[in-house]
């Protein structure tokens, strides 16, 4: 168990700091201030990861049916051929391996927001 939070803080810490840094440098590229580009960045990268939290959240259960190995087309132009094979109910370990996604993109939306939070030159926290 504490690996694997050592992991969870390793690969939190990393996207921020590759996040920030990136954002960063473009702000400066661009003329603004390094914090404040910094922080905008998180902004943008937190709310796309919660948009992503939420729809792999919603997902539904059911998954195509048949393989993944055949290679058939799963959709088309305007979904005409979706599932055309049918539908099957997604397994427990499916619906678990969605729920984690979404818990491990929600928190690192929050995460990111609440740095972009704590780095933004126009917030005052204490």
């Amino acid at each position: 168990m504490r690996a694997a939070a050592r992991r969870i803080v390793v690969l939190f810490g990393s996207a921020v700091v590759a996040i920030g840094l990136v954002s960063g440098l473009i702000g400066l590229a661009l003329g603004s201030s390094f914090w404040r580009a910094s922080a905008t960045g998180l902004y943008l990268v937190g709310c796309f990861l919660i948009v992503l939290g939420v729809f792999a959240g919603v997902r539904g259960p059911l998954r195509p049916a048949g393989s993944e190995e055949e290679g058939d087309a799963l959709g088309s132009l305007l979904g005409v051929g979706i599932f055309s094979k049918g539908v099957r109910s997604a397994t427990s370990d499916e619906r678990a391996d969605a729920r984690a996604t979404a818990w491990l993109f929600l928190a690192m939306g929050v995460t990111m927001i609440l740095v972009g939070i704590a780095l933004d030159p126009r917030t005052k926290l204490f």
